[in-house]
């Protein structure tokens, strides 16, 4: 869809105003569509992040009864 589709269900839209939207929507297109871009490049949305595995240097221990005796 580009800004020539869109469709004005209020009557009486001036020039003006139609321009002042679309102006504002063509903004926010842009900032929505480099944010996308952002994350594809490096940024990890909080979905991956949570995929991550444990961090090297981490060890599974077995000492449980050490600290509670059987």
């Amino acid at each position: 869809m580009s800004l020539d589709d869109l469709v004005y269900r209020t009557r009486g839209v001036t020039d003006e105003e139609r321009a002042a939207i679309e102006v504002v929507l063509d903004a926010v297109i842009e900032e929505e569509s480099a944010e996308e871009h952002a994350v594809g490049r490096g940024r990890q949305s909080p979905w991956q992040r949570s995929q991550r595995a444990v961090r090297d240097g981490v060890e599974a221990r077995n000492d449980f009864g050490v600290d509670y005796p059987r």
